[in-house]
Protein backbone atom coordinates (compact mmCIF):
# COMPACT_ATOMS: atom_id res chain seq x y z
CA UNK A 1 0.00 0.00 0.00
CA UNK A 2 2.87 2.36 0.50
CA UNK A 3 3.33 2.73 -3.56
CA UNK A 4 -0.25 2.99 -3.95
CA UNK A 5 0.19 6.34 -1.38
CA UNK A 6 3.00 7.51 -3.52
CA UNK A 7 1.28 7.07 -5.92
CA UNK A 8 -1.99 8.72 -5.43
CA UNK A 9 -0.01 11.15 -4.07
CA UNK A 10 1.83 11.99 -7.74
CA UNK A 11 -1.49 12.04 -9.39
CA UNK A 12 -2.76 13.96 -7.04
CA UNK A 13 -0.02 16.95 -6.57
CA UNK A 14 0.80 16.40 -2.83
CA UNK A 15 3.21 14.37 -0.88
CA UNK A 16 2.71 11.00 0.19
CA UNK A 17 2.82 12.47 3.82
CA UNK A 18 0.00 15.06 2.63
CA UNK A 19 -1.71 11.74 1.56
CA UNK A 20 -1.44 9.96 4.51
CA UNK A 21 -2.22 12.93 6.83
CA UNK A 22 -5.84 13.29 4.65
CA UNK A 23 -6.25 9.31 5.34
CA UNK A 24 -5.57 9.75 8.88
CA UNK A 25 -8.07 12.57 9.13
CA UNK A 26 -10.96 10.16 7.83
CA UNK A 27 -10.05 7.34 10.12
CA UNK A 28 -11.07 9.34 12.92
CA UNK A 29 -14.86 10.08 11.32
CA UNK A 30 -16.05 11.73 8.76
CA UNK A 31 -15.81 15.15 7.90
CA UNK A 32 -17.74 18.31 6.32
CA UNK A 33 -16.28 18.91 3.10
CA UNK A 34 -15.84 22.66 3.81
CA UNK A 35 -14.20 21.67 7.18
CA UNK A 36 -11.83 19.66 4.94
CA UNK A 37 -11.04 22.42 3.27
CA UNK A 38 -10.13 24.64 5.94
CA UNK A 39 -8.06 22.20 8.45
CA UNK A 40 -5.63 21.25 5.26
CA UNK A 41 -6.00 24.68 3.27
CA UNK A 42 -5.72 22.28 0.32
CA UNK A 43 -8.38 23.91 -2.45
CA UNK A 44 -11.56 21.76 -3.33
CA UNK A 45 -9.98 20.51 -7.03
CA UNK A 46 -7.40 19.12 -4.91
CA UNK A 47 -9.21 17.76 -2.73
CA UNK A 48 -11.86 16.07 -5.00
CA UNK A 49 -9.21 14.61 -6.77
CA UNK A 50 -7.83 13.29 -4.10
CA UNK A 51 -11.35 11.65 -3.18
CA UNK A 52 -11.60 10.45 -6.79
CA UNK A 53 -8.09 8.44 -6.45
CA UNK A 54 -9.68 6.36 -3.20
CA UNK A 55 -13.39 6.61 -4.79
CA UNK A 56 -14.06 2.96 -3.93
CA UNK A 57 -12.55 3.32 -0.17
CA UNK A 58 -15.50 6.29 0.06
CA UNK A 59 -18.64 6.42 1.49
CA UNK A 60 -21.66 7.82 -1.41
CA UNK A 61 -20.15 11.50 -2.17
CA UNK A 62 -22.31 13.90 0.13
CA UNK A 63 -21.88 17.24 2.33
CA UNK A 64 -19.55 15.02 4.59
CA UNK A 65 -16.11 13.00 3.40
CA UNK A 66 -16.03 9.57 4.88
CA UNK A 67 -14.39 5.83 4.24
CA UNK A 68 -16.70 3.16 3.48
CA UNK A 69 -16.27 0.01 5.90
CA UNK A 70 -13.34 -1.61 3.13
CA UNK A 71 -11.72 1.45 3.54
CA UNK A 72 -11.90 1.40 7.45
CA UNK A 73 -10.25 -1.87 7.28
CA UNK A 74 -7.54 -1.39 4.73
CA UNK A 75 -6.38 1.99 6.21
CA UNK A 76 -6.30 0.90 9.49
CA UNK A 77 -3.59 -1.49 9.03
CA UNK A 78 -1.29 1.08 8.30
CA UNK A 79 0.80 3.39 10.32
CA UNK A 80 -0.70 6.44 9.14
CA UNK A 81 0.51 9.40 10.72
CA UNK A 82 -1.31 12.77 11.44
CA UNK A 83 0.04 15.63 9.21
CA UNK A 84 0.66 19.24 10.41
CA UNK A 85 -1.52 21.37 8.64
CA UNK A 86 -0.55 24.39 10.37
CA UNK A 87 3.20 24.04 11.19
CA UNK A 88 3.67 28.03 12.21
CA UNK A 89 1.08 27.99 14.49
CA UNK A 90 1.54 28.26 18.19
CA UNK A 91 -1.71 26.62 18.65
CA UNK A 92 -2.11 27.92 22.52
CA UNK A 93 -3.71 31.20 23.37
CA UNK A 94 -4.04 33.54 26.53
CA UNK A 95 -7.36 32.98 28.08
CA UNK A 96 -7.75 36.86 28.19
CA UNK A 97 -7.61 36.61 24.06
CA UNK A 98 -10.40 34.07 24.03
CA UNK A 99 -12.36 35.80 26.51
CA UNK A 100 -12.28 39.20 24.79
CA UNK A 101 -12.85 38.15 21.12
CA UNK A 102 -15.72 35.67 22.28
CA UNK A 103 -17.63 38.79 23.98
CA UNK A 104 -17.42 40.77 20.28
CA UNK A 105 -18.15 37.48 17.98
CA UNK A 106 -21.75 38.28 17.63
CA UNK A 107 -21.42 41.93 17.07
CA UNK A 108 -19.10 41.24 13.96
CA UNK A 109 -20.68 42.71 10.69
CA UNK A 110 -21.19 40.71 7.75
CA UNK A 111 -18.40 40.33 5.35
CA UNK A 112 -18.36 42.71 2.39
CA UNK A 113 -17.85 40.43 -0.78
CA UNK A 114 -17.53 44.17 -2.92
CA UNK A 115 -14.99 44.53 -0.71
CA UNK A 116 -13.07 41.48 -1.10
CA UNK A 117 -13.83 40.56 2.45
CA UNK A 118 -13.06 36.88 3.94
CA UNK A 119 -13.50 36.78 7.53
CA UNK A 120 -10.25 34.82 9.03
CA UNK A 121 -10.77 32.16 11.75
CA UNK A 122 -10.48 33.23 15.45
CA UNK A 123 -7.61 31.01 15.60
CA UNK A 124 -6.10 33.13 12.45
CA UNK A 125 -6.49 36.35 14.27
CA UNK A 126 -4.41 35.23 17.29
CA UNK A 127 -1.44 33.40 15.47
CA UNK A 128 -0.72 36.89 13.56
CA UNK A 129 -1.08 39.01 16.67
CA UNK A 130 1.30 36.56 18.05
CA UNK A 131 3.75 36.38 15.03
CA UNK A 132 3.52 39.98 15.24
CA UNK A 133 4.66 40.20 19.20
CA UNK A 134 7.40 37.13 18.57
CA UNK A 135 9.19 39.26 16.00
CA UNK A 136 9.10 42.15 17.98
CA UNK A 137 6.60 44.50 15.83
CA UNK A 138 4.56 45.45 18.41
CA UNK A 139 6.48 46.28 21.92
CA UNK A 140 7.27 50.34 21.56
CA UNK A 141 5.74 50.42 17.63
CA UNK A 142 3.48 52.37 15.71
CA UNK A 143 1.30 50.00 14.22
CA UNK A 144 -0.93 50.43 11.19
CA UNK A 145 -3.59 47.87 9.98
CA UNK A 146 -4.96 48.87 6.46
CA UNK A 147 -8.24 47.04 6.43
CA UNK A 148 -9.44 45.42 9.54
CA UNK A 149 -12.47 43.28 9.17
CA UNK A 150 -11.16 40.69 10.95
CA UNK A 151 -9.91 42.27 13.93
CA UNK A 152 -6.14 41.45 14.26
CA UNK A 153 -5.93 45.07 15.73
CA UNK A 154 -7.30 44.23 18.59
CA UNK A 155 -5.96 41.47 19.62
CA UNK A 156 -2.47 43.50 18.88
CA UNK A 157 -3.91 45.86 21.27
CA UNK A 158 -4.66 43.13 24.47
CA UNK A 159 -1.09 42.79 24.79
CA UNK A 160 -0.65 46.88 25.77
CA UNK A 161 2.88 46.75 24.76
CA UNK A 162 2.59 48.95 21.17
CA UNK A 163 3.38 53.04 20.91
CA UNK A 164 0.13 53.63 18.37
CA UNK A 165 -2.35 51.43 17.22
CA UNK A 166 -3.99 53.04 14.33
CA UNK A 167 -7.05 51.36 11.63
CA UNK A 168 -7.89 52.56 8.25
CA UNK A 169 -10.84 51.11 5.96
CA UNK A 170 -13.54 51.77 4.17
CA UNK A 171 -16.07 49.84 5.80
CA UNK A 172 -17.62 51.87 8.43
CA UNK A 173 -19.21 49.24 10.32
CA UNK A 174 -16.10 47.40 11.37
CA UNK A 175 -14.29 51.24 12.21
CA UNK A 176 -17.69 51.41 14.59
CA UNK A 177 -16.85 47.63 16.68
CA UNK A 178 -13.30 48.06 16.25
CA UNK A 179 -13.76 51.84 18.06
CA UNK A 180 -16.43 50.15 20.45
CA UNK A 181 -13.85 47.60 21.75
CA UNK A 182 -11.27 50.07 21.99
CA UNK A 183 -13.30 52.13 24.51
CA UNK A 184 -15.11 49.16 26.86
CA UNK A 185 -11.68 47.27 26.85
CA UNK A 186 -9.54 50.73 27.19
CA UNK A 187 -7.05 49.62 24.20
CA UNK A 188 -6.29 53.05 22.77
CA UNK A 189 -7.07 51.67 19.07
CA UNK A 190 -7.14 55.25 16.83
CA UNK A 191 -9.57 54.30 13.38
CA UNK A 192 -10.06 56.85 10.47
CA UNK A 193 -12.44 55.92 7.16
CA UNK A 194 -10.46 55.86 4.44
CA UNK A 195 -10.73 54.04 0.73
CA UNK A 196 -7.32 53.40 -0.30
CA UNK A 197 -7.74 54.50 -3.90
CA UNK A 198 -8.07 58.30 -2.79
CA UNK A 199 -4.78 60.10 -1.96
CA UNK A 200 -3.07 59.71 1.45
CA UNK A 201 -3.89 62.12 4.16
CA UNK A 202 -0.83 63.76 4.80
CA UNK A 203 -1.28 63.10 8.57
CA UNK A 204 -0.61 59.43 8.08
CA UNK A 205 2.50 60.24 5.78
CA UNK A 206 5.55 57.89 7.00
CA UNK A 207 4.50 57.69 10.37
CA UNK A 208 4.40 54.37 11.67
CA UNK A 209 6.82 51.10 12.26
CA UNK A 210 4.76 48.14 11.27
CA UNK A 211 2.11 47.44 8.25
CA UNK A 212 -0.43 44.64 8.32
CA UNK A 213 -2.63 44.08 5.64
CA UNK A 214 -5.01 41.68 3.98
CA UNK A 215 -5.40 43.54 0.71
CA UNK A 216 -7.50 42.23 -2.43
CA UNK A 217 -6.01 39.23 -4.31
CA UNK A 218 -5.21 40.63 -7.62
CA UNK A 219 -2.29 41.96 -8.85
CA UNK A 220 -3.38 46.04 -8.71
CA UNK A 221 -5.32 45.06 -5.11
CA UNK A 222 -1.67 44.22 -3.96
CA UNK A 223 0.14 47.17 -6.03
CA UNK A 224 -2.36 50.07 -4.32
CA UNK A 225 -2.22 48.29 -1.38
CA UNK A 226 1.46 48.01 -0.94
CA UNK A 227 1.65 51.73 -2.47
CA UNK A 228 -0.13 52.93 0.43
CA UNK A 229 2.10 50.89 3.10
CA UNK A 230 5.20 52.32 1.62
CA UNK A 231 4.00 55.96 1.64
CA UNK A 232 2.75 55.30 5.42
CA UNK A 233 6.13 53.62 6.88
CA UNK A 234 8.79 55.62 8.23
CA UNK A 235 11.80 55.06 5.78
CA UNK A 236 14.42 53.37 7.94
CA UNK A 237 15.72 49.26 8.09
CA UNK A 238 13.54 48.35 11.02
CA UNK A 239 9.94 48.92 9.42
CA UNK A 240 8.24 46.16 8.19
CA UNK A 241 5.44 45.16 6.30
CA UNK A 242 3.22 42.10 6.62
CA UNK A 243 0.28 41.25 3.95
CA UNK A 244 -1.53 38.20 2.84
CA UNK A 245 -2.15 36.52 -0.15
CA UNK A 246 -3.44 33.10 -1.46
CA UNK A 247 -4.15 31.30 -4.36
CA UNK A 248 -4.75 27.62 -5.44
CA UNK A 249 -2.07 25.08 -5.56
CA UNK A 250 -3.02 24.43 -9.19
CA UNK A 251 -1.72 28.30 -9.82
CA UNK A 252 1.57 29.05 -8.17
CA UNK A 253 2.72 30.90 -11.27
CA UNK A 254 0.37 33.95 -9.65
CA UNK A 255 2.75 33.95 -6.60
CA UNK A 256 5.73 35.02 -8.88
CA UNK A 257 3.95 38.01 -10.47
CA UNK A 258 3.06 38.68 -6.69
CA UNK A 259 6.87 38.67 -5.79
CA UNK A 260 7.84 40.51 -8.25
CA UNK A 261 5.23 43.32 -7.85
CA UNK A 262 6.96 43.39 -3.92
CA UNK A 263 10.59 43.37 -4.79
CA UNK A 264 9.86 45.77 -7.77
CA UNK A 265 8.65 48.03 -5.00
CA UNK A 266 11.90 48.01 -3.17
CA UNK A 267 10.95 45.36 -0.74
CA UNK A 268 12.60 42.67 0.53
CA UNK A 269 10.89 39.58 1.22
CA UNK A 270 12.04 37.63 4.75
CA UNK A 271 9.73 34.91 4.90
CA UNK A 272 6.76 33.58 3.30
CA UNK A 273 4.40 31.92 5.27
CA UNK A 274 2.51 29.36 3.26
CA UNK A 275 -1.09 28.81 4.47
CA UNK A 276 -0.25 30.71 7.74
CA UNK A 277 -4.11 32.43 7.28
CA UNK A 278 -7.34 30.15 7.54
CA UNK A 279 -10.91 31.58 6.43
CA UNK A 280 -14.61 30.95 6.48
CA UNK A 281 -14.97 31.19 2.76
CA UNK A 282 -12.68 31.60 -0.08
CA UNK A 283 -12.84 27.87 -0.72
CA UNK A 284 -11.18 27.96 -4.22
CA UNK A 285 -8.17 28.71 -2.83
CA UNK A 286 -8.06 26.56 -0.26
CA UNK A 287 -9.64 28.58 2.74
CA UNK A 288 -6.37 29.46 3.00
CA UNK A 289 -3.38 32.21 2.10
CA UNK A 290 0.20 32.68 2.86
CA UNK A 291 1.64 35.68 5.25
CA UNK A 292 4.29 37.64 3.73
CA UNK A 293 6.56 39.38 6.41
CA UNK A 294 9.03 41.76 4.37
CA UNK A 295 11.40 44.65 5.50
CA UNK A 296 12.37 48.01 3.14
CA UNK A 297 15.10 48.73 1.06
CA UNK A 298 16.83 51.83 0.07
CA UNK A 299 14.89 51.29 -3.39
CA UNK A 300 11.65 51.40 -1.73
CA UNK A 301 8.75 53.14 -3.74
CA UNK A 302 5.26 52.92 -4.05
CA UNK A 303 4.00 52.11 -7.71
CA UNK A 304 0.97 53.65 -7.74
CA UNK A 305 1.30 57.12 -5.88
CA UNK A 306 -1.74 59.18 -5.53
CA UNK A 307 -5.39 58.69 -6.51
CA UNK A 308 -5.96 55.41 -8.38
CA UNK A 309 -9.12 54.84 -10.22
CA UNK A 310 -8.68 51.35 -11.79
CA UNK A 311 -9.99 48.03 -10.71
CA UNK A 312 -8.55 46.03 -7.57
CA UNK A 313 -11.31 43.85 -6.35
CA UNK A 314 -11.76 40.24 -7.54
CA UNK A 315 -14.97 40.89 -8.53
CA UNK A 316 -14.32 43.95 -11.00
CA UNK A 317 -11.50 41.87 -12.26
CA UNK A 318 -13.54 39.00 -13.22
CA UNK A 319 -11.27 36.43 -10.96
CA UNK A 320 -12.58 34.37 -8.19
CA UNK A 321 -11.36 33.58 -4.80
Amino acid sequence: MDFQLKDVAQNVGLKPAQVGGLIYLLLQGSIDNQDLIRRTGLSRSILTDFKKSIASFLAKSSSVTALNKEGQVLFRQLSLRPFDWQSYWVKSYPQVLEEVFEKYSNQRPKTKRNWDQFRATKETVFERALLLKSRGDIFGRRLLFIGDADLTSVVAAMFKEAKRIFVVDVDEEVLRLIAKISKEEKLSIETFKYDVRKSLHPHLLNIFDTVFTDPPYTEMGIKLFLSRAIETLELKPSSALYFCYGQSARAQERSLGIQKIVTDMGFLIEERLSKFNRYLGAASIGSTSALYINSITKKIKPAIPGKFTGKIYTWERGEKV
